[in-house]
């Protein structure tokens, strides 16, 4: 029988780690330590979380200004790394917050006061992660025309080595556009950031695993994650939507989002009718 942790009432939605070191520091305000334990709690046994401004400041009952006044003593000192990024027309989107084990002062950083946008448009930060996918090739035998045949054979290596080439490229730019660790268990990811799931989620969990990849599993977390899910359903319609379009690698799911993306902007953006430009709500498709 496997030993399974459980934990009931107020850590059944997850929480994280704080170092004793920053909790005893004194040129720390108690809103940084506050604001720190926050994104503790949402980055699990990681280091990574990505609450939006706008929940941080509602659930912490802070005011956006004093909200960065406080976060700015720990980017300074070094405790978090913030990853901004703006959209097209220069709203500031949903951060990423990297919890530093190894302090690393960000004195260059720069707060902004630009409010995020309820569907923030998202540009996946650079990240180290990498994916490669290992395919054997097939050899030819060699019949009595070897000269022939080696020549076919030889050309059909260099094409099924360039095809894995392609594909492995394409694996490790779609990996590098998001700043998760795609590697580790589905399991972790999720509730490092969302919390528990159920049983039968669980095991939901690991069938998409299994059916798809785990890099696959790990960004439909974090990009459902990003457009706000707080429990798994979104997760599971993403999934569903990507086995239903026929996705089998991770370069597939991060352009058909993309494409998603376009759609929505374009059947949100601006049209002009009868010589007169006609603005319509812009409805940015977050990842």
């Amino acid at each position: 029988m496997e030993n399974e942790i459980r934990v009931k009432g107020i850590f059944e939605q997850g929480y994280g780690i704080i170092a004793k070191a920053l909790m005893r520091d004194k040129d720390l305000s108690i809103e940084a330590k506050s604001i720190y334990s926050y994104l503790a709690s949402f980055a699990g046994a990681g280091n990574t979380a990505f609450p939006s401004v706008e929940l941080i400041i509602a659930e912490l009952n802070i005011s956006r200004d004093r909200f960065y006044k406080h976060r700015k003593q720990l980017v300074e000192k070094g405790f978090i790394t913030v990853i901004q990024k703006k959209g097209d027309k220069g709203l500031q989107q949903r951060n990423i917050y990297q919890l530093n084990p190894i302090l690393k002062p960000q004195s260059s950083f720069k707060d902004t006061d630009s409010p995020q946008s309820n569907y923030p448009e998202s540009s996946f930060p650079q990240s180290d992660n990498t994916y490669s996918n290992n395919n054997s090739l097939t050899n030819n035998s060699i019949n009595n025309n070897s000269i022939n045949n080696n020549s076919n054979s030889a050309a059909a290596e260099d094409s099924n080595n360039n095809l894995t080439s392609e594909l492995e490229e394409r694996e490790r730019r779609a990996a590098a556009e998001i700043p998760i660790d795609l590697n580790v268990s589905p399991l972790i990811t999720y509730e490092g950031s969302l919390g528990l799931l159920n049983t039968f989620q669980r095991e939901d969990l690991f069938h998409w695993e299994s059916e798809l990849s785990r890099p696959i599993v790990n960004f439909a977390i974090y990009h459902a994650s990003m457009r706000g899910a707080r429990g798994y359903p979104l997760i599971k319609d993403i999934l569903c939507k990507w086995h239903q379009n026929n996705i089998k690698n991770l370069s597939e799911a991060v352009a058909f989002e993309k494409e998603q993306k376009s759609k929505a902007q374009i059947k949100g953006g601006a049209y002009v009718r009868g010589g007169k430009r006609t603005n319509q709500q812009n409805q940015n498709f977050d990842w």
